[in-house]
């Protein structure tokens, strides 16, 4: 999404973040229906009647798309899976779930909530028009019309099997119930997302052209079209990417890459021997920082090249270090790609490995790294 989030706020413990991109689509949304489509459904109200009604439209819509979006969290935070965010941004919501369902049924409800959390809206507005009487004089009526039809249409759109949308993994799911292969599974429903993506691209240039294709007939819609298009094509893209860097560090457990038995440097001892060393000769080397007889934290070239020379000799590797209360520690036999998913996902660098409560290695995001490209799938990975 290219520019930086901000938080919002936070729903049952899930931080609410909106992207500046957000702010683009409310404001085109709101100009449209106060300017276009309000005016011609409405046409006794005065302008004042039309702002309000857009406003009302677009703040109600848009929390629509975060209780769509909490629907999935929900249903992955029942399955013990950790959300880490929802994100408002131009194309609408997004939920970052921070891990794969280990199972294709918890695939398939947690792709469904947010679905059926749109029609259940959807038909929830409506009901309220009926129950207020369904007039054609009041600007509530045409909201809650409005607010109807695009959550119904939000609702049946994302059941479309365009991977990575909720259909598309709706998709996923029955593919990977059927042959048991969560990898191939992917594969399939990817390279149908992008097809689904390329068509979508391609009536929107047609309706860029000037024809009537249906689902667009302005040269706006059909540009909003291929936007969407060339989003889903590129996250479909990068799903295969990932996958195939996934396949890849499956092969491996967190004792094939830690770095065992770590030196151990004292927390009141300067950092001067130690960046003389690890920054000119192995700027890969990871130190366990002890306090006495207690593991205090990890210190690596990261932080120490952040230490201008000059104080390298009065700095204590305590001052600069990871402290242990920032790390989170992982079992030998863990999957790498579960290990460096985690680190992602926590913007971690080092992952200490831990056994019967004792240190036996470190895991450095930069020696996984390593891996991707003695592989050839870091940088030039392509679908």
């Amino acid at each position: 999404m290219g520019l930086r989030s901000f938080r919002l706020g936070a729903l049952f413990g899930i931080p609410l973040l909106v992207n500046p991109s957000w702010f683009l689509l409310a404001g085109l949304t709101t100009w449209f229906l106060a300017t276009q489509f309000y005016p011609a459904a409405f046409e006794g109200a005065s302008r004042w009647t039309h702002l309000w009604m857009a406003g009302a439209s677009v703040a109600a819509f848009f929390a629509s798309i975060v209780l769509h979006e909490l629907a999935h969290s929900m249903v992955a935070r029942r399955f013990r899976i950790p959300v880490k965010s929802i994100t408002l941004f131009v194309f609408g919501g997004v939920a970052q779930i921070t891990r794969e369902a280990a199972r294709p049924l918890q695939e398939l409800l947690m792709a469904l909530a947010g679905p059926l959390m749109s029609l259940a809206l959807g038909a929830a507005f409506a009901g309220s028009w009926w129950l207020l009487g369904g007039r054609a004089d009041r600007g509530i009526d045409y909201v809650l019309v409005w607010l109807a039809i695009m959550n119904m249409a939000l609702g049946l759109f994302n059941l479309l099997p365009a991977f990575p949308m909720d259909g598309g993994r709706v998709f996923r799911a029955a593919l990977w119930l059927v042959t048991r292969n969560h990898a191939l599974s992917t594969g399939i429903a990817a390279w149908t997302g992008r097809g689904f993506a390329w068509g979508m691209a391609g009536l929107g240039l047609l309706a860029v052209l000037g024809r009537d294709v249906v689902v667009a007939d302005s040269v706006a819609g059909g540009a909003w079209l291929v936007l969407i298009g060339l989003f889903l094509e590129n996250a479909a893209r990068q799903s295969l990417v990932q996958n195939r860097l996934v396949r890849e560090l499956a092969q491996y457990r967190a004792e094939d890459v830690m770095v065992a038995d770590a030196p151990v440097v004292d927390a009141r001892q300067p950092v001067g021997p130690l960046a003389r060393g690890a920054l000119e000769l192995n700027p890969r080397a990871v130190y366990l920082v002890s306090d006495g007889d207690r593991l205090a934290g990890v210190l690596s070239g990261y932080e120490l090249r952040a230490v201008p020379e000059p104080l390298w000799d009065s700095t204590p590797a305590g001052a600069v270090m990871v402290p242990k209360d920032a790390l989170r520690a992982t079992a030998r036999d863990r999957l790498v790609s579960d290990v460096l998913l985690e680190m992602e996902m926590e913007e971690l660098l080092h992952m200490p490995v831990v056994e019967n409560g004792r240190v036996i290695g470190i895991v450095a995001r930069d020696r996984i790294v390593g891996l991707l490209r003695q592989a050839g799938l870091l940088g030039t990975a392509r679908a």
